[in-house]
């Protein structure tokens, strides 16, 4: 391949390519060539990207103290926004997409020569005026400055090879360029004039045979696609392949995962080296990557409050301190208990301050406590530079990207991001001071706009868009999706410019013919590019039948069968019939050993003992979702701390009825205040109204609970949230049990608070729903005389139970002793390491722990 290369680069020579990309690759294959030659040191050839020659011929001008200042894409759309802005009243929340499509327009005006008052005077629309009046005001402010951006470059440069005052010498050989512009016809003329010989690369010979094969879906063809790769180099290990789709940014990963599926298959779980064995030629946005993500939301706090699900994120992130993340990852399962609100530092300080002792949890707490420092301590405004160095000394003292080593992509990475922050720094030459959130939206927004691709030479495929396989060659190629809906590709005509002036000027897309004309060109070019090229596209495309495209007439293609798709791994590795059953059994409950989730776990072992033993015994527990507004669970301990609180002197029932209205409604009042207090600290408006509601509800909510007291028979109250521990059959529980009332015979009430939809404690059968009462009943030394749930809902405040006096004493002990037996046995399962899954169950009921019992399954198969 690239035989042409070294011949080309003899003498005084040069070689332009369309894009980096191929500058690169051209580079390392004239290395190859030397070390093929025998050569240990040789001159660094001179290859450039169009927009690197362009910048190398501006730094070798003569007399640069008379040149226009570069500004540099950053500080060109910062001045593209502000001339925008001076057109609109308010501003915009599509301004960015603006920003970046007039500057685009701005570009392809440069590129095909044409000027502002062209535009002026061809606007029809309102979108057209608006555009000229931007690009004139962009205009004046270049000029009166003396700046010139990317789009105004290659006619300085035009300018400066034709006054003589930059040059090159010899051969300049053009690459890649698939559609000549006007600017690069001028300086091509320019180069002549100083006597440069210059030529453009013609195109390789059409491969002799071109394959077209057709298949079921998109899908099956890119992981048909990446079987034929793996073929291809099983037969030659060092050729090179390309697999072309067209829009590859907007799918870029998964169809680098369709690809991988038949590339290599199970690559989720091959080595690092192994399963990135496809090079996508598309990177992605910087903001995209996780540690970038992670820099911007932390550096986020800095000059505004973060929501909870944000500072979730920083807690469970390892990219922040250290790499241990257990005591952080219980502070933020506290954090999903808390109200939904808006967290600053110190709020959050506040609220998780002394609720893990763990040293990593320690730390990051200890990091939030200096963001509140730096918060107070932050100048008012200060130049791009200044906050540039204030943003990497800050990220540094939070031991952003933690404390493991850097993998070559992760450097890469960090240099990517300083030299994001150097732009960040140069933009004081436009602005020159800011605020510091001003400055963290600009680096954000530089961040989006910034695509990065690691660099790495472990890569078998390379997946590339049709621009980036301009130009380049390879020993097989596949073009995929080349179907009439999609070749050729959709024209791209610039919206900000009336038609009539593109299509004078020959600008791209202008009419239709030049969309076909350069398809026809761009899909003639990549089918000389390998030896052996295939051409495919998918029968169905979004319910859509699809036929080949009419531009593959000019490729002489031949009907070939489809290439078997190997279809997805996971679902092969199904069907092999190699599942290995272990006869593992779990290992009994020791003397020694504390089984978590109180009375629950004996709930959960009645009801599935898989659940009982991975919620008691493993003490695994269901990841609840960051609630909005008031947690449930929140109302719900509010409510018992509020009980808790209003019988803390365990009065009796004639107590409880002496209580006047005045004394009833200042108790209550009391209790909720204490109860709410801790939660109350810090609130934002919208937290304070919802707990001045929730305090309203719940007034009421007490005031019928105490009339239900008032109503029964006599009793005095011996305990609240009382703590006992429970033992049977070597299962330890530690059981809080809500309320316990001691009757005038001397036997006791057992209440177990409810705050959800209203329950009822018997089924139809007269079997216990809630089985924690019974366990409470085991674990109380006395005489149990009844036990019931107390409902405490808006929907209903009721006493809901079983006890002597729906029945005779005999026949009450008697049932009592029943559902004892059913703790013992469930005890008993638990002990001997029961772990049976209850096919029976629904799946709502499953679904806290399907993802580790394979219920879903369990049931299909069955």
């Amino acid at each position: 391949m690239y035989k042409w290369l070294s011949d080309t680069l003899q003498g005084p020579a040069t070689v332009i390519t369309a894009n980096r990309r191929l500058a690169r690759v051209l580079k390392d294959e004239y290395a190859q060539l030397q070390i093929k030659a025998g050569r240990k040191a040789w001159q660094s050839p001179a290859i450039y990207s169009w927009k690197d020659w362009l910048e190398a011929r501006l730094l070798e001008a003569t007399e640069q103290g008379d040149l226009p200042t570069r500004i540099n894409s950053h500080q060109s759309q910062l001045l593209w926004e502000r001339c925008l802005r001076k057109e609109f009243d308010e501003p915009r929340s599509g301004l960015a997409a603006l920003v970046r499509l007039s500057r685009d327009t701005w570009q392809r005006l440069a590129d095909w020569r044409v000027s502002i008052r062209d535009v002026a005077r061809s606007a029809q629309s309102r979108d057209h005026k608006l555009f000229a009046s931007v690009a004139g005001r962009y205009l004046a402010i270049m000029q009166r400055e003396h700046w010139v951006d990317d789009a105004g470059l290659a006619a300085l440069i035009d300018e400066l090879l034709r006054n003589g005052r930059t040059r090159t010498k010899g051969r300049v050989t053009f690459v890649g360029f698939d559609r000549v512009r006007p600017v690069v016809t001028s300086i091509v003329e320019a180069l002549g004039i100083i006597g440069c010989d210059v030529r453009f690369l013609p195109a390789r010979p059409i491969a002799a045979s071109v394959g077209l094969q057709s298949f079921e879906t998109a899908d099956a063809e890119m992981r048909a696609a990446g079987a034929w790769a793996r073929e291809r180099l099983a037969e030659h290990t060092d050729c090179t392949i390309a697999i072309v789709v067209d829009n590859l940014e907007q799918e870029a990963e998964r169809r680098a995962r369709l690809l991988r599926e038949g590339l290599v298959p199970g690559w989720q779980y091959a080595p690092a080296n192994v399963a990135h064995a496809v090079n996508v030629s598309y990177g992605r946005k910087l903001a995209d990557f996780p540690s970038i993500a992670i820099a911007l939301l932390s550096l986020q706090w800095l000059v505004r409050e973060l929501s909870a699900a944000e500072v979730g994120h920083l807690l469970r992130t390892s990219l922040l301190g250290t790499a241990s993340t257990a005591g952080r990852s219980r502070l933020e399962l506290r954090l999903r208990d808390l109200p939904d609100r808006s967290w600053s530092p110190a709020m959050l300080s506040a609220a998780l301050r002394g609720r893990d002792e763990n040293t990593d949890a320690l730390q990051w707490l200890s990091m939030v406590a200096s963001i509140t420092k730096q918060r107070r301590e932050l100048l008012p405004t200060a130049s791009p530079a200044e906050w540039a160095v204030y943003i990497d000394e800050t990220l540094k003292s939070w031991q952003w990207l933690g404390s493991n080593g850097l993998s070559s992509v992760d450097f890469q990475l960090v240099n990517r991001w300083r030299e994001l922050l150097n732009d960040l720094a140069r933009l004081e030459l436009v602005s020159p001071v800011m605020t510091l959130k001003t400055a963290i939206r600009r680096l954000e927004l530089m961040a989006t706009e910034t695509v990065f691709q690691p660099e790495s030479e472990d890569y078998a495929v390379q997946l590339m868009g049709p621009l980036e396989a301009s130009g380049a060659e390879f020993d097989a190629i596949w073009i995929a999706g080349v179907s009439a809906s999609h070749w050729p590709p959709a024209g791209n005509p610039s919206p900000l410019l009336s038609r009539q002036l593109q299509r004078q000027n020959g600008m791209p897309d202008a009419d239709p013919d030049d969309t076909v004309t350069y398809a026809r060109s761009l899909l003639m070019h990549l089918g000389s590019s390998a030896s052996e090229v295939i051409c495919s596209y998918p029968l169905t495309e979004d319910d859509a039948e699809q036929t080949p495209s009419d531009l593959l007439q000019g490729l002489r293609v031949e009907s070939r069968p489809a290439h078997p798709d190997p279809g997805w791994h996971a679902t092969a590795l199904s069907q092999t019939g190699c599942t290995v059953v272990v006869d593992d059994t779990v290992p009994k409950v020791l003397p020694g050993e504390r089984v978590a989730g109180g009375a629950g776990t004996i709930q959960r072992q009645l009801a599935d003992p898989f659940a009982g033993f991975v919620a008691g015994r493993l003490g695994v527990k269901y990841l609840s979702p960051q609630a909005i507004g008031l947690p449930p669970a929140l109302r719900g301990n509010i409510i018992h701390d509020a009980l808790c609180r209003l019988y803390a002197d365990t009065p009796s029932r004639s107590d409880i009825l002496g209580w006047t209205d005045e004394e009833l409604s200042a108790r209550t009042k009391q209790s909720l205040n204490s109860a709410f207090a801790r939660h109350e600290r810090n609130t934002d408006a919208v937290l304070a109204e919802l707990f001045k509601l929730e305090h309203r509800r719940m007034s009421g909510l007490l005031r019928n609970f105490v009339a239900i007291d008032r109503q029964r028979a006599d009793f005095g109250i011996a305990f609240v949230e009382h703590e006992v521990d429970f033992s049977e059959a070597n299962v330890r529980l530690r059981l809080r049990v809500d309320r316990i009332d001691r009757l005038p015979d001397d036997t006791l009430a057992i209440l177990d608070y409810k705050t959800g939809a209203p329950r009822r404690f018997l089924t139809s059968d007269g079997q216990p729903r809630e089985i924690q009462l019974i366990a409470y009943a085991c674990a109380l030394g006395g005489t149990v005389s009844e036990v019931a749930l107390a409902n405490i809902d808006t929907r209903e405040v009721s006493f809901v139970g079983a006890g002597r006096n729906d029945t005779n004493e005999a026949d009450w002990q008697q049932r009592l002793t029943q559902w004892k037996r059913l703790v013992e046995i469930a005890c008993k399962e638990i002990s001997g390491g029961d772990t049976r899954v209850n096919a029976a169950q629904s799946v709502k009921d499953a679904r806290d722990f399907n993802l580790l019992s394979r219920y879903t399954e369990l049931r299909r198969d069955g």
